[in-house]
């Protein structure tokens, strides 16, 4: 069997995680590192001589590194996703970051379920541009005070972020990555 054909297996038996963690900054929850790869691990031993695995390289032109989800059968491998990362050289705030890459590698890479998607979400009314505008200039104003103890250039930071895959423009998302600046900044 083929390696597209053992990835189609996978991708077919695979269950969607339970969302086992908590995100205390919007009350939901979402499934964790370890149990994205608990839910892939045994769909992958259910399809057999498959495997993934995940590696950080560094990309020189983008100057991060990349955390790749590789799948390999028939003696091929393939990269199913690649998400960006910054090394940085606070040993606590590259596991962080180099955390974060993973998880959602491998959820881009297996079509994962990534946040809380009971309906909840589906029911809150629309956020209104200026609700919109103000988170805006919340996640503004915290990269820049971040950036201000940290030496980073703000902008480098924005183009980084939007680079990510994980980038949108609404409210919640611009309110996490204020409280993710705001939680760096305090810790610098």
């Amino acid at each position: 069997m083929s390696l597209a054909e053992k990835l189609a297996q996978v991708h077919a038996i695979i269950r969607q995680p339970t969302k086992d963690s908590l995100n205390p900054h919007f009350n939901s929850t979402f499934a964790s590192l370890n149990e994205c790869n608990r839910v892939v691990s045994i769909a992958v031993r259910e399809v057999g001589d498959c495997d993934y695995w995940q590696r950080a390289v560094y990309n020189p032109e983008a100057k991060c590194y990349e955390m790749q989800t590789v799948f390999a059968a028939d003696g091929s491998e393939v990269v199913l996703s690649s998400h960006p990362f910054r090394d940085d050289a606070n040993p606590q705030k590259c596991a962080s970051a180099s955390t974060y890459a993973r998880r959602y590698s491998l959820l881009s890479a297996f079509n994962l379920a990534a946040e809380d998607d009971d309906g909840n979400q589906a029911a809150k009314p629309s956020v209104t541009a200026s609700g919109m505008e103000a988170a805006k200039r919340r996640m503004w104003a915290a990269i820049k005070s971040y950036a201000a103890k940290s030496g980073d250039d703000p902008g480098e930071i924005i183009t980084a972020l939007k680079d990510e895959s994980t980038w949108n423009e609404s409210s919640d998302y611009f309110e996490m990555v204020a409280m993710k600046f705001e939680d760096l900044a305090n810790e610098s």
